[in-house]
């Protein structure tokens, strides 16, 4: 892949899972997510919000996704290479 430069800050990736659930019900989600996240561990910022937080409905959350630096939004179905795609195209 070459060098990478990344902007300013860190890259924002929010996960929005149901944490008052069983995390049976989530781990394979947050599994697909570490993968590609921890590839870019030195240049993000994570976090693991809930689906049913008053932030979520403020933003129109309602399901599992990941947001990354509030850009782009992917539905529980992602593939691998959407996340990285996402977080790629916020670094320069």
């Amino acid at each position: 892949m070459g060098l990478v430069r990344i902007k300013k800050g860190r890259i924002k990736v929010e996960v929005f899972v149901p944490l008052g659930s069983c995390a049976c019900s989530f781990a394979p989600f947050m599994e697909k997510v570490g993968w590609v996240t921890s590839k870019y561990k030195n240049s993000i910022d994570f976090q693991a919000k809930s689906i049913g937080s008053s932030e979520a409905s403020k933003r129109g959350i309602k399901e599992m996704c990941v947001v990354v630096d509030e850009a782009t939004t992917l539905s529980a179905d992602f593939s691998e290479k959407n996340l990285e795609k996402a977080i790629i195209s916020r670094i320069t």
